[in-house]
């Protein structure tokens, strides 16, 4: 029997306009990364998914964007490390405060899209990041993935979880890609990605070629189209299989 987080993105609605089932999703998981108002959510969304994280007793992280509204934070922006930082710290600092509101503790940060992609890979990004979970909370983890990130986070003695997704294809090169539109994804196939991460630590990339995917903490898309389907899935299979869905803070060191 192994350890293993699910998380989810959530929180990403705006007014009166709704995106994703997270009543129906939250049961699945153990931790909600809540959008902070970058590529989605308004204040009153933050604070009901903060509310609807803690009644469910989830972990609550700040899911920190590029200022990309339009472009839901999948758009790539040409910032500094220090723009990086204080957009972090920024969005950060909301989440935090609607948790001290609610009397909880905002437990990590996790990059959204494309900010999450270049952080990735660019030294300065990551850099940016992990300074800002380092200023507002040194106790914050991070959740990302990848080498360079982590390096970064050695430096500034951050605590990261190494995350892979399950609902979502690599290319070859370990990257991502993302959907612009998110439809329908296979329960069954999904769930088979998250037991090859699970029990193989990789999974296939697109073109059939393994990957070597270091795994502590599985992503689901709060915005799939049946993503509480996949949700589900995901949980029961990796429980059938003898596997324990745990918070972060078990697999954090």
């Amino acid at each position: 029997m192994s350890k293993i987080n699910l998380n989810a993105d959530m929180g990403e609605s705006y007014g009166r306009y709704t995106l994703g089932n997270d009543k129906g999703l939250i049961p699945f998981i153990r931790t909600a990364n809540i959008a902070c108002g970058y590529h989605a959510a308004d204040p009153g969304t933050i604070y009901a998914s903060v509310r609807l994280a803690k009644e469910h007793g989830v972990e609550i992280g700040a899911h920190i964007s590029y200022p990309d509204f339009m472009g839901f934070g999948r758009r790539r922006m040409d910032l500094s490390e220090q723009e990086v930082f204080e957009i972090a710290v920024y969005q950060i600092g909301a989440i935090l405060a609607f948790c001290r509101t609610e009397s909880i503790p905002l437990n990590h940060v996790k990059p959204h899209g494309q900010l999450f992609l270049t952080g990735v890979r660019d030294p300065a990004t990551a850099r940016g990041i992990v300074r800002a979970v380092k200023a507002v909370d040194p106790s914050l983890l991070l959740i990302m993935y990848g080498d360079t990130v982590a390096s970064e986070c050695a430096a500034a003695g951050i605590k990261m979880l190494h995350e892979s997704y399950v609902d979502l294809d690599y290319n070859p090169d370990g990257s991502l890609i993302l959907d612009r539109v998110r439809g329908t994804r296979d329960p069954a196939m999904v769930a088979k990605n998250a037991l090859s991460l699970v029990e193989q630590q990789g999974r296939s990339a697109v073109d059939g070629s393994w990957l070597k995917l270091p795994t502590q903490s599985i992503c689901l898309h709060g915005d799939m189209a049946n993503a509480v389907d996949l949700a589900r899935t995901v949980n029961e299979a990796l429980t059938a299989a003898g596997h324990r869905i745990v918070p972060t803070r078990e697999l954090a060191h």
